[in-house]
Order: C-alpha cells, then structure tokens, then sequence
C-alpha cells in the first residue's frame, strides 16, 4: 500500500495516513509505554502542551473546515464533529458536503469513505506515527518522542522529526482553556484549517459511541497486523 493524504468527506479531512489507493477524483496526508520526560528548556513547550492536554479526559466539539492549496487559495470546506476519549479514543463524522466517518476504538482505528463505499481498517500506532493529529487523544511517551513541539504566533506548533513525513507541521490553539484550532500543514504545501465551536469538556458519551459498526455492501480493506 502507498501513503497518501486521505481526505474524508470527499477530500477535505487532511489525515496524513495509510489507507490504499482511495483517491478517486479526491487527492489524499507505538506501542504505549512509559518512560521518564525530561523537562528542558529545549521541550517546555512539550511539557506544556501535553499538560493542556491530558486536562481533556474527554471532550466533543463542532468544526469547521477549510482547506487551502500552496497558493493561499481556498479549495474547499467542510464541517462536522468530533469527540474525544482519553486515551485513544475518537470518533470524527464530517457531514458537509459529504458523509464520512473515522473511529478509534483504542486499538484500531476504522475508516468509512462513503464516497468510494470502502472502509479501511489500521493499526491505531500506525495511524499516530502518520498523523499527528490524533496526539490530541494520545498521551504515549513514545508517540510524543516522534515530534518537536515549538512556540509559535499561532499557537504550538507541532513538527514530525522524520524528514520524510507526509505532514509538515500541526498548529493547536487555545483560547483560555480550550482548543480552537488546529491547522495541518503538509509536505506540498496545502494546509487544511479546522475552527473548533461548542468546545465541551464534560460531555457524557454513550459506551457505543467509540464502536465501529460495518455498514453492508462496502469494500473492507483490512490493514491491521493484530486482528
């Protein structure tokens, strides 16, 4: 299987990941231990970040989309939920202008592309190393150890520290005490803005909600190692 850009919701949800050759007219973007971090002047923003973080047992919110080509130029938008479990857990539904669906069971995570009618299922690891997004619902040492967090004017900025990564760097802003939003940079130059509304950090979510039901009569590309 190649790495792409997979983009949910007929090409609009930036994830950087793995998932086959899905890309249609739509162009597509570790094992949890635990060791002993080390606080520097060189990883305070590190330390600080996941400190934000880790405050988020679990949270939902709405967002709003927008994905801009290397030029600046607006090429679509998009909007939908997500919520958020720690550790592990998150479930993403993009309703506008197309269905899609993105689940995190804690141990794999499920992808609906109802636009080309496949699911595709992987290894949640694999899923963290290809697309830092999803360190918002992680707090492994060892996943965090994979990327360089920085201070920036925007908010932190997150940096793979493999030189080959399909994502270029990921920007999480706070307002106070909550996320309000994160924009993913990529290896082309296309960035993709997600602007966070109704930010709840209490919400109350059904046992169900982190299980992915199959749908019939949809291809299943199977990724996993561990099935």
């Amino acid at each position: 299987m190649n790495k792409f850009y997979f983009y949910v919701s007929a090409g609009t949800l930036l994830l950087a990941t793995m998932v086959g050759s899905q890309v249609n007219a739509h162009q597509s973007h570790a094992p949890i231990t635990t060791a002993k971090v080390v606080v520097t002047e060189n990883n305070a923003a590190l330390i600080e970040l996941r400190a934000k973080l880790s405050k988020f047992k679990q949270f939902s919110a709405k967002f709003q989309q927008d994905v801009f080509d290397a030029k600046g130029q607006k090429i679509q938008s998009s909007q939908g939920e997500m919520q958020v479990e720690q550790p592990n857990k998150f479930r993403w539904q993009t309703y506008e202008p197309d269905d899609s669906l993105i689940v995190s069971d804690g141990q794999a995570v499920w992808i609906h592309n109802t636009f080309v009618e496949q699911v595709t299922a992987m290894d949640l690891d694999k899923t963290v190393q290809q697309s830092p997004l999803w360190l918002i619902a992680n707090q492994s040492d060892q996943s965090w150890a994979q990327f360089s967090v920085s201070y920036s004017e925007q908010g932190y900025a997150i940096v793979p520290n493999d030189p080959n990564s399909l994502t270029k760097r990921i920007i999480i802003r706070f307002n106070q005490q909550d996320i309000t939003q994160l924009v993913i940079e990529d290896s082309q130059g296309q960035s993709s803005e997600f602007n966070l509304s109704d930010f709840n950090s209490a919400p109350k979510f059904s046992p169900q909600l982190f299980i992915f039901e199959m749908p019939q009569d949809v291809d299943f590309d199977d990724q996993r190692e561990v099935k």
